[in-house]
Parts: structure tokens; sequence; C-alpha cells
């Protein structure tokens, strides 16, 4: 009798518990419930435990240890394959060099071919009391891209060289949801706020701090009691009643959220150097008049402030929007010299070496908002953001451009169709972005718009299909032109060394591979 039933406590165990937590928390309660219910006895029990915990052990899932602070944790990650093109044009009014390889000329094109892969890992999970925890890791060490480039090292080691094909840190923070309905997080975390390409490039993780507070309230309206039953007379002349369905209420969701954020933009060190402090040379602050000044012995912080609301109707009908105020205090000792931008009046070489990653007078109101919808099983939406630098006079003018303060406003509004979510899904979006000289913090920006740049505008595609539940293909082109011809394109390049862009092209197309 004790063997049968030991057999149909394994056997049920086997189907009923999933293998990685068998032997721990879940196999545990199942047989604590089975004594209580005095189906088998504590000893019956401790023996199932036994051969449970040693089948586990022979298994490669068994294998796992896990510290016992860690509740739950979850490996993940993706491997991207891309082809990439990028190009851009230089205007017909600029003064030329004299010619040379390398060297600009009028309506003169620049072209990039490359084929790309990125790798990221992660480990993210949760600890006990409430804590949480992540890690991961990626190719490449710039802030806005994780892409490494096939043979771009072979001058290095020979081919296939593995110089740029290395593993960086991409995300590390420790958090904590101990209060109701808050969250903080300290570290490199994902981005904490509600954001678009346009101001931020999703691949940057920043560092620092962040607290997020969210509530939902439902509500209902209208409903309830149905209405008075109606006679009713059939086709042979009897007499019925019909009694109507109670009406359903209207029914609407209310998510409101609060996210504050204090990223470390950049770390001055040491904040009290020995001897004097040191001061910008002419080579670095001539342009902008400030040589001779102190170089800043202060960190300097990006500071965000945003609160805002999603409202979800009946039909999957929802509405979001999240304004947004950006402020920076002091400008560190790496972005200390004024934001210029390049110029169309100096060569193509003396307009990229102008300053084009300055913090300077930057207060910017950002509100990026989102209205979806369904028809039929079909999800829709159009999306878009409304930003603002309410110090752009500041900056034009510390910028040499005094009377372009007006050159203040980006702005992006888009439409789409589908979603991602499973094998044989699709989706379609289609933007058109505008961004001006003195709008946007340009080290920030999704550098696959327009090369990163300011004053450019154009229209954006993206059209992706699930062709299994891990593995998606995707397409992205934007074509964009210069706004202002007087301005340069302010902003890194990343990849087209052109300023001012006159026109921009910008295609890749990416497998992705999510595990």
């Amino acid at each position: 009798m004790l063997t049968k039933k030991f057999v149909l406590i394994v056997v049920l165990l086997s189907f009923l518990v999933p293998p990685m937590s068998m032997f721990a928390q879940d196999a545990g309660a199942l047989l604590d419930l089975l004594v209580r219910k005095k189906l088998i006895t504590d000893q019956e029990a401790e023996e199932v435990r036994a051969e449970l915990t040693k089948e586990a052990a022979t298994t490669s899932a068994g294998k796992w240890k896990l510290s016992s602070p860690i509740t739950e944790i979850e490996l993940y990650g993706d491997v991207r394959l891309r082809y990439q093109y990028n190009g851009g044009q230089t205007g017909d009014n600029s003064p030329l060099a004299r010619p040379a390889n390398g060297v600009a000329g009028k309506d003169d094109w620049q072209e990039r071919e490359r084929e790309r892969y990125r790798l990221r890992l992660g480990l993210r999970g949760t600890l006990v009391d409430d804590w949480f925890f992540g890690i991961r890791f990626e190719t490449n060490t710039n802030p806005r891209s994780t892409n490494v480039t096939f043979g771009d090292d072979s001058g290095v080691n020979g081919p296939f060289s593995k110089d740029s094909d290395r593993i960086n840190v991409g995300q590390a923070y420790l958090g904590y949801k101990g209060f109701k309905d808050v969250t903080l997080t300290v570290g490199r975390m994902p981005n904490p706020l509600v954001t678009t390409p346009m101001v931020w490039d999703p691949d940057i993780n920043p560092e620092g701090l962040a607290e997020q507070w969210k509530h939902t309230y439902n509500f209902e309206f209208g409903g309830g009691e149905a209405p008075a039953a109606a006679e009713s007379y059939g086709k042979e002349g009897g007499k019925g009643i019909i009694a109507p369905a109670a009406s359903e209420p209207f029914k609407l969701k209310l998510d409101l959220f609060v996210n504050f954020a204090q990223f470390i933009y950049d770390d001055a060190n040491p904040e009290n150097p020995l001897g004097p402090r040191a001061r910008n040379s002419a080579g670095a602050g001539a342009a902008t008049h400030q040589t001779g000044q102190l170089i800043p012995n202060t960190d300097a912080f990006l500071l965000a402030w945003q609160a805002g609301a999603r409202v979800t109707f009946p039909k999957n009908i929802f509405l979001q929007i999240a304004p947004t105020i950006y402020n920076y205090t002091g400008n560190g000792d790496t972005f200390n010299i004024h934001y210029q931008g390049g110029s169309p009046f100096v060569t193509n070489a003396a307009s990229l070496a102008q300053n084009q990653t300055g913090i300077n007078s930057l207060l910017v109101f950002d509100m990026p908002w989102e209205i979806g919808w369904k028809v039929g099983e079909l999800p829709m939406h159009i999306f878009g953001d409304f930003s603002a630098n309410l110090e752009a006079d500041d900056r034009a003018t510390a910028a040499g451009h005094p009377g372009f303060g007006d050159e203040r406003y980006a702005y992006q509004v888009g439409a789409g169709v589908g979603q991602l979510k499973q094998k044989h899904d699709w989706q379609i979006d289609i933007a058109y972005q505008h961004s001006e000289q003195y709008a946007l913090d340009p080290n920030l920006v999704d550098d696959d718009i327009f090369d990163g740049r300011q004053n450019m505008h154009g229209i954006i595609v993206r059209a992706g299909y699930a062709l299994s539940d891990a593995v998606i293909f995707n397409v992205t082109w934007n074509y964009g032109w210069r706004i202002n011809d007087n301005l340069g394109t302010g902003g890194t390049p990343i990849a087209i060394g052109i300023n001012p862009i006159d026109q921009y092209q910008f295609f890749v197309a990416d497998l992705n591979i999510k595990f």
C-alpha cells in the first residue's frame, strides 16, 4: 500500500509542479496539503521529499543553486543581425576647402554600408523583503548603440579580429517596492520615464536614482437594473413576456503615475584638485568667449520631473499623456563649453570642429502622448511628442546666433497599425519628426533618426513581422532635410561626417532573436 501511494504521489507531483521549483516551495506546499488531508503520513511526505531532491539533482535544472535571498530570477537576452545604410549630402552654399580625399564638396554625398550585430544578455530577479535587481551585459561602449560592425577591426590583429567584440555592463541596478504603489531604483537602469526616440535614444540606460509612483482607479457609470419587462405577441396570437437584459455599466480605468529621476550626467573629478583650479584654454573656449573661465569642479545632474495619466475606455481604447520637465544642475567639466552646433558659413571641417555637445541653457518641457484602439482584433494607434526649450534664447546667443532663439521646438506625430507579440503578427508605423537647432539635448536623441542631429525634419517608417514568437524581422527607413539653411545641424556625428547635413537617408534591416 505504501509503495502504491508513494508512486502515486511522485507521479502527481511530476505533473503538477514545475521542474525548477519541484523540490522547493511548490513541492513542499503540496506535500503539506496532502498531510493535512490525511492522505499521507509525515513519514511518507519526508520520503517523497528525499526522492524528489535526489531525482532533481540528476537533472541539469536541478544543478542550479540560487542564493537563499533570491525568490525569483529570469535569464533573458537577444541577438540582432543588421544591415545598415547611412547617407548624407552637403549643401550647395557652404565654403569649400581645397579639394582632396575626404574633403567635402558641394552637393557631395557620403555613404556607409555596414553589416552589424548586437548581443545583450541579462539577469533580473526579486529578492526577499520587496527588493529587486537587474544586471545586463551588452556589446559596444557607446551609450546610444549596442552594435558591433563585422570586419571593422581587421586592421588590429588581422581578419576576424575580436578587438571591438567586447562585452560591457549595460545595466546594473537595485530597487525596492516595499511602499505601496512606489518603486525606488538606483544604479545604471532601464529608462524609468515615458519617452519617445525624439528625446531619448532607447539604447541609453541612465545612471542615478529614480522614484516612481503609480496608482490605478476603476470607475463604473450607469448600468444596473433591467428595464421593465414588455409584452409581446407571437404569430399564433399568444401573449408572452420579454425580460430585457440589464444594461452594462460604462467602465473606466485611470492609471496615474509620477516619475522623478536624478541622473548623474557628468562626474567632475577631482572635486578639489591640487593647486589652482584649471581654466578653459584659448583653443577650447575662444569660439564661445569662454577662454580663461574656471572649469567646473562639481558634478552635473539631469533632473526629470514627470506626471502623467493613462485612461482606458471600454473596447480597449486608451489615451496616455506624460508631461515632463528636464533641467540640468551645471555643466560638469566635460560639457562646460557652450553648444554651437555647426555653421553653413565655414568649411565642413571647421563646422564639425565647433562644439556639438554642450548642455548650457537647456530647460526642456516635453509631452509624449499616445491614443490607441482596436478595429476588430487589429490594434491601431496614433502617437506623438512635443518639446520646447524654455531657455532657447540664451542657448542661441551663446552659440553666436542671438536672433534664432525661436528655434526652440521639436515635435513628432505618427500613426501605426498592428503589433508584434506572437508568430505572424505584423506592425507598421509612420511618423513625421521636426527638431529645431536649440530644442533638445543633442547627446540623448536617437541616433537612428537623422544621425542624431538637430535642425532636421523628415519622415520615419518602421515595419516588422514576427517569423516566430522569438524571431522578428524589422526594417526602418527615414529621410530628412535641414530646416533652417542659416544654421548647422548640431549633434555629434554618429555615422556621417557632414555639418550641416542638407539631406540624410537611413535604412536598416534587422533580424532579432529574443530568448
